[in-house]
């Protein structure tokens, strides 16, 4: 059998690919965010987290802290292929799970949603992932710091869920490009909320079915922001 390759080593180890991109994945976000940042309220960009030199001559290409913009990007195709990896921040980045845990039926699906995102990664994504009871209070954070990729929708009290979709379509026009699962339930939440959405079921007693749902999480959160579809 092969042995694996470092990319593949990496990708295991940071499976949602935070806090590094590949030269082409560099490219393909910097054309993407220059579309979205013409009608977004909350900007996208890439910075850099190292010092980048030229391999053969060790002159500097990029500092730390730097933007890296579509003519860094050219600069950095010059000594570089696609596939090298370099150390970036870009501030959409995390997960919120929105899922109440006020009342006893939401607390064992909450629990154990927080439970299965905190084990991505060996638990390496733990300060990037957040739980809020309700979209209210998702709302109030993403107009202030908070900017997630992806939303996890759990459970939610059914007498409050005409507010909570009024609420999701409010954070849809504050960023509406984030992105989003929705989780049922075979015994605590047998029918979505938002049936458009993307969803994932959990049957319970079948951990097959999170494995799923991991593998849902890692997709969505990871595909490309492919500019055709804006």
């Amino acid at each position: 059998m092969d042995e694996p390759s470092q990319a593949e080593l990496r990708k295991k180890e940071n499976p949602l690919r935070i806090g590094v991109s590949t030269l082409d994945e560099l490219e393909e976000k910097i054309k993407a965010f220059r579309i979205m940042n013409q009608s977004a309220l909350k900007k996208r960009f890439i910075m850099s987290r190292e010092d980048v030199r030229v391999p053969t001559n060790r002159d500097p290409l990029l500092t730390k802290g730097e933007e890296i913009d579509i003519s860094r990007a050219k600069l950095l195709r010059r000594h570089f292929g696609g596939e090298q990896e370099f150390k970036c921040f870009q501030p959409d980045e995390g997960i919120v799970i929105v899922s109440d845990m006020n009342e006893m039926a939401g607390i064992s699906l909450s629990m154990d949603i927080v439970t299965q995102m905190m084990n991505l990664g060996g638990g390496a994504y733990e300060g990037f992932i957040d739980r809020v009871d309700s979209f209210s209070e998702f709302l109030n954070l993403l107009k202030k710091a908070l900017f997630p990729k992806l939303i996890i929708v759990g459970f939610l009290p059914p007498g409050r869920l005409e507010t909570e979709q009024l609420n999701f379509v409010r954070i849809k026009r504050v960023d509406h490009y984030i992105r989003a699962i929705e989780l049922t339930h075979s015994i605590h939440k047998p029918r979505p909320y938002f049936p458009k959405l993307k969803q994932v079921h959990i049957e319970s007693g079948d951990q097959r079915s999170w494995a799923r749902f991991i593998v849902e999480v890692v997709r969505e959160y990871t595909k490309s922001y492919f500019v055709e579809d804006f």
